[in-house]
C-alpha cells in the first residue's frame, strides 16, 4: 500500500508542519514561536491557534502566487485532477452512483469539512494493525510539500516505534528525469524526499 502526504497524527504533523515552514524561512521567528505556544498540536483545529495558523497560510499563499516556484513547476495541478475525476468513464471506473454523486466532483468538500466531525487525531495504531497484519506500506512525502511535509511524515514514522531494517540512505534514478530519494528502512519502506530536476 503506498500513503503519500497523509495527515497520520495531528501531533506530530503540526510539530513537523511549524518546524518545515520555520526552516524553509516561510514563517518568521515570531510566528514560529506563537505557533508553537498557542497550539496544542493535538487537534486539527485549535480555538487557540486558528488566528497563527491563519496568518502563515495567507503568507504562504501570497508567497505562492509572487514566489519563483510556478517557474518550474506548475502550481495549479490540483485543476487537473478536478478535470479527471469528473471524466465520465473514470467515475465508472471508480463505481461512482450517478444519482447519489455530485453534480461536480471536487477536491475539497466544504460540505465534508465542515460536518465530519468523527476525525480521529491519529492513525497510528490503524498503521500498526496493517503492518503487524503482513500488509507493507510505503510512505512517502514530497520535498516541497507545505501541508503534510516531510518532517510530519518522518515524525509521525519515528513515533510508530518500528525496528530499522535498512538505515537511512539515498536512492537515484538516472532515467528521463533525474530523481534523487531517501529511503528510511523501518518494517515498511518509506520514501521520504522526492527531487526532480531536469537531465
Amino acid at each position: 500500500m503506498q500513503v503519500g502526504n497523509a495527515l497520520t497524527d495531528d501531533y506530530h504533523d503540526y510539530l513537523g508542519l511549524f518546524q518545515f515552514w520555520w526552516s524553509a524561512g516561510l514563517i518568521s521567528d515570531d510566528t514560529y514561536k506563537q505557533l508553537n505556544l498557542l497550539c496544542d498540536y493535538e487537534s486539527f483545529v485549535h480555538p487557540s491557534c486558528t488566528a497563527s495558523v491563519s496568518q502563515s497560510n495567507r503568507l504562504l499563499k501570497r508567497m505562492h502566487v509572487v514566489g519563483h516556484a510556478s517557474e518550474k513547476y506548475d502550481p495549479c495541478t490540483e485543476k487537473h485532477s478536478v478535470v479527471y475525476f469528473n471524466q465520465p468513464e473514470v467515475q465508472k471506473a471508480l463505481h461512482v452512483i450517478p444519482a447519489v454523486a455530485p453534480a461536480k466532483w471536487e477536491t475539497c468538500s466544504g460540505v465534508v469539512n465542515n460536518n465530519w466531525l468523527d476525525s480521529p487525531r491519529t492513525v497510528l495504531d490503524i498503521y500498526h494493525e496493517l503492518i503487524h497484519s503482513g500488509l507493507r506500506i510505503w510512505m512517502f512525502s514530497g520535498d516541497t510539500d507545505v501541508v503534510i511535509p516531510v518532517t510530519s511524515a518522518r515524525y509521525s514514522i519515528d513515533a510508530l516505534n518500528l525496528p530499522t531494517v535498512k538505515p537511512w540512505r539515498a536512492w537515484w534514478d538516472d532515467g528521463p528525469k533525474s530523481m534523487q530519494d531517501y529511503l528510511s528502512g523501518r518494517s515498511m519502506p518509506c520514501l521520504e524526499r522526492v527531487s526532480l530536476s531536469d537531465s
